[in-house]
């Protein structure tokens, strides 16, 4: 028979479990927010974890980014934590099945989506790992800065013939001449168009006053434009900042909306290079990845501020011609992909410091004597100099993992004439690359009228985004990560993406 004290020893022993069990359980938020009205607005941010002493141990926010020619998913939340120990990135590359070479991707709900140019759309697939045509945007329907967005609880899609909202149609495009690259902030819809008036091309930017449930829009006469310095003028992004909707042409002009009215905050010119192609908010700022620097400017109104060496350069290569194309938030860092290159930098959240991750090709070997890969190539193809350029042209977080697309120069088709490399290094060209860290899960959100109740929950092995019970993701971590978060409190509406818009948010006891 056991002993009194054998007995009372191993009920403590057993009741130490337990309360210990339940302490590994009950680590995390729940957060109760209401989106309110959709103006086309980034919702920024909603908390962060951060210890006694002032570090932050984890965050989670809405992200906003243009890269070049789409605009990422607004409703996509990411809750990220940073680990206690670094790990190694684990890389994989997924060819589009097509003979293209560029690759530019965004995302739409729980699907990403690779655009080709004459190739076609094509969508991956998470579960199965592989690429199929796109159901969404049949091949003759490129949406190279068309696609779409959500907004509210339905689709805004832009063509070249209309835009229209949950199939209906929104705005009705000049008849004559060509309408592009759309975008919809402060409640307007942006839009660039081109025509020909007496033999002598015109563009022109619109904003047009439009919102979900308003009438159909089809007199543009009253819409606010501004014409551009330079025919076709073509922009590479856009983006918001307090209240101001900013794009950027490729001649360098930048021309921004705000208070209703258009102004031309820097004049382009057809002398010398400026061009922009993301745009994005982090850690407080607003930036503009830039070419033919390579770096970042931070925008507030007026003439955007180059931040010199952010990124930096890898030292074997030429710091001529250098192109910052694409951004991204994934882990609470900040990700910059760079041309002609294809490097890949990230800038650490709180010491602001950046570490090169990867090169989106393994070829050719990397050297300073040229500007750009496969330069005699490129001539002996009687192609421009910079054709075999190395892009990583978008970023997209999806699941657990950060998404990038890579292209040369410009979107191009392998042809007997063109083809010099062997299938393997080929296929680099406008393949979808793969990056997975621990720590971080990236989840599509639906808008709703009412206030929404989210949970956000830290385990020893994992943390895990749930709602109505239901878990939307979950990410790897380890203990000493799980551990750093019991000495950290949660702080509302701060973080490393966007100021927070929305109507309300609150921490749930």
């Amino acid at each position: 028979m056991l002993s009194l004290k054998t007995i009372l020893t191993s009920l403590i022993f057993i009741i130490s479990i337990q309360h210990a069990h339940s302490e590994d359980l009950i680590v995390g938020q729940t957060v109760e927010l209401e989106f309110g009205e959709d103006r086309g607005q980034a919702f920024g941010n909603v908390l962060e974890w951060v210890t006694q002493d002032g570090k932050v141990v984890g965050g989670v926010g809405f992200l906003d980014v243009y890269n070049t020619r789409f605009r990422n998913d607004r409703y996509k939340l990411q809750f990220y934590t940073r680990p206690a120990t670094e790990a190694q990135p684990l890389i994989s590359r997924h060819p589009i099945p097509a003979p293209n070479t560029g690759l530019f991707i965004f995302d739409i709900d729980d699907t990403i989506y690779g655009w080709t140019g004459t190739q076609g759309t094509f969508e991956w697939n998470m579960q199965k790992q592989q690429w199929t045509p796109s159901t969404r945007y049949s091949k003759d329907k490129m949406p190279s800065g068309y696609g779409g967005m959500k907004l509210q609880d339905g689709l805004l899609d832009f063509s070249g013939q209309d835009i229209r909202y949950k199939g209906k149609l929104a705005v009705t495009l000049p008849e004559s001449g060509r309408s592009y690259n759309y975008y919809y902030a402060e409640g307007h819809l942006f839009f660039f168009h081109v025509d020909q008036i007496n033999n002598s091309h015109i563009t022109k930017i619109y904003a047009v006053r439009w919102k979900p449930g308003d009438p159909a829009v089809n007199d543009l006469t009253h819409a606010p434009t501004i014409t551009c310095r330079y025919p076709r003028t073509t922009p590479f992004s856009w983006g918001q900042h307090q209240g101001r909707v900013v794009t950027v042409g490729n001649y360098g002009g930048i021309y921004t909306f705000v208070n209703g009215k258009w102004i031309e905050e820097l004049e382009g010119s057809d002398q010398y290079s400026y061009q922009v192609y993301s745009h994005m908010h982090f850690n407080g700022v607003s930036y503009m990845a830039q070419y033919p620097t390579g770096n970042l400017f931070a925008y507030e109104k007026g003439e955007p501020v180059q931040i010199k060496n952010w990124p930096p350069k890898l030292p074997q290569v030429s710091e001529s011609a250098r192109e910052a194309m694409s951004m991204g938030i994934y882990g609470g860092n900040m990700y910059v992909g760079v041309w002609p290159w294809a490097e890949l930098w990230r800038l650490d959240g709180p010491q602001q410091k950046w570490k090169y991750i990867i090169r989106g090709f393994t070829h050719p070997e990397l050297t300073n004597s040229q500007v750009h890969p496969y330069e005699q190539e490129a001539v002996g193809q009687n192609l421009v100099l910079n054709h075999w350029g190395q892009r990583i042209t978008s970023l997209v977080p999806l699941g657990g993992h950060l998404f990038m697309g890579t292209s040369s120069k410009g979107l191009d088709t392998w042809t007997e004439d063109r083809s010099f490399l062997d299938k393997h290094k080929a296929d680099q060209y406008g393949s979808l690359i793969k990056l997975t860290l621990p720590g971080t899960t990236t989840v599509p959100i639906e808008w709703d009228a009412e206030p929404i109740r989210l949970s956000f929950r830290i385990l020893p092995d994992r943390i895990e985004i749930l709602h109505q019970q239901i878990t939307l993701g979950t990410a790897k971590i380890d203990r000493p990560t799980y551990e750093s978060f019991l000495n950290a409190s949660p702080r509302r509406g701060t973080g490393v993406f966007s100021p927070t818009d929305m109507k309300s948010l609150r921490l749930i006891d």
